[in-house]
C-alpha cells in the first residue's frame, strides 16, 4: 500500500499487521503469566517471564537486550528487542507480539502491586545534584514522585533534570525512561 504526501511515496508498515506470535503460543504465554500471578506478582515472577519473553524473542529471531531494573522507579526492566537485519517496524512488532504473549500481564501487576523506588546510587546523586541547585530534601524520599513532593511541584522540572543527569552519570549508554 503506498501514499502521496507532498510529493513523496511513502509506505505504510505493514509489520504490524502480521501475526508472528501463533495462537497457541499466546494462550501457552496466557497460561503461565496466570500460573506466576498466582500468588501475587514477585520479582522473581517477572524476571521468569522475562525468561519467556526472551525464548519467544529467540524463535521470531529477535534478541532482547537486557539492562536491567528501571533504576529510576523499579517496576519495570528496561527491554529492548534488535535485529540489524530486520526492519525496526518488524522487530518492535515482533517484539510487541511476544511481550503481550509472555510478559505485559505480569508486569502491569507487579507495577500495581510495587510502589515505584530509586536505586540508592540514582536517589544520592538526584539529592546530591538538587542540594547543589539550594534545593533541600528530607532524606527520607524513595522515589521520583517523591523528590517532587519534598522540593515542591514548581521545582518539578528541576528534579527530573536532576535524575536524567544521575541517570547519565550512573547508567552511560543505557536508555532509561524516566517517569
Amino acid at each position: 500500500m503506498s501514499a502521496c504526501t507532498q510529493g513523496r511515496e511513502t509506505r505504510t508498515p505493514t509489520a504490524q499487521f502480521h501475526q508472528y506470535v501463533s495462537d497457541k503460543e499466546r494462550a501457552e504465554g496466557a497460561a503461565a503469566q496466570n500460573a506466576l500471578l498466582a500468588d501475587g506478582a514477585s520479582a522473581q515472577d517477572y524476571e521468569t517471564a522475562v525468561v519467556s519473553l526472551e525464548s519467544c524473542l529467540k524463535q521470531s529471531g529477535v534478541t532482547l537486550v537486557n539492562h536491567g531494573w528501571n533504576p529510576v522507579n523499579h517496576q519495570r526492566m528496561n527491554l529492548w528487542y534488535v535485529n540489524a537485519a530486520m526492519p525496526d517496524d518488524e522487530v518492535a512488532a515482533r517484539g510487541d507480539q511476544c511481550h503481550a504473549a509472555h510478559l505485559a500481564g505480569v508486569e502491569r501487576r507487579y507495577a500495581l502491586e510495587h510502589a515505584p523506588r530509586m536505586s540508592p546510587g540514582l536517589l544520592a546523586e538526584s539529592r546530591s545534584c538538587l542540594s547543589g541547585r539550594g534545593l533541600t530534601t528530607s532524606g527520607a524520599e524513595t522515589s521520583l514522585a517523591e523528590l517532587v513532593r519534598t522540593t515542591g511541584r514548581s521545582q518539578e522540572r528541576t528534579v527530573f533534570k536532576c535524575v536524567s543527569r544521575g541517570v547519565a552519570k550512573l547508567f552511560p549508554g543505557i536508555p532509561v525512561a524516566i517517569s
